[in-house]
């Protein structure tokens, strides 16, 4: 198999203020395979400088980027998707994309080893990438936000259906040795 390469370009971050929400910024995560660049979400304008400084610390350019993943599409996870101008958007089409992306309706091969996979309930159209190498990674976006998710074992606090919500995250834990939740470090699956 082809050596798959995860990086984390930026952790995500929310945070909250007697349980009202103040700042959500996603994490930035790059996969390397073969000749192929691949971005899961461009967080918020926030992040910016911290996504330009650790594709500059990688030695890879903007221009380089093939594909950026959308995870869905609310603001805190597609604020820098101009930082790429050669790449194709995709997000699922239950999201409602503009014309400007390439819509998947369900599960969809990126490339050998890794896969967009559906898994909704925080959105309709809420997706996760599943990277299988030596280490099993899903970069899940939403659909599984934060270690404390995890760890309590409840859905995202927005979601449109909670017990669809848990099932995707049934199966986001059932594959992952390694977590990169849309908001916090990556994390390890308990075994």
């Amino acid at each position: 198999m082809t050596e798959i390469v995860v990086e984390i370009l930026c952790n995500g971050r929310i945070r909250k203020v007697e349980d009202v929400l103040i700042e959500a910024h996603s994490s930035v995560s790059l996969i390397r395979l073969e000749s192929l660049n691949i971005i899961v979400d461009t967080s918020t304008r926030e992040y910016r400088g911290k996504i330009l400084a650790a594709l500059d610390h990688l030695g890879i350019g903007c221009d380089e980027v093939d594909i950026v993943v959308n995870t869905h599409l609310h603001h805190d996870h597609i604020a820098n998707n101009d930082l790429f101008p050669n790449a194709t958007l995709i997000a699922h089409v239950s999201e409602g994309p503009s014309k400007k992306y390439r819509t998947v309706g369900g599960d969809h091969e990126l490339g050998r080893g890794v896969r967009l996979i559906h898994t909704p309930g925080h959105t309709p159209g809420s997706s996760s990438v599943f990277v299988e190498s030596p280490v099993r990674y899903v970069i899940a976006g939403d659909a599984l936000p934060t270690h404390e998710n995890y760890l309590k074992w409840v859905p995202p606090r927005l979601n449109y259906d909670p017990d669809l919500a848990l099932a995707s995250m049934n199966e986001i834990v059932a594959f992952a040795d390694v977590v990169i939740p849309g908001h916090g470090a990556p994390f390890k699956i308990d075994r």
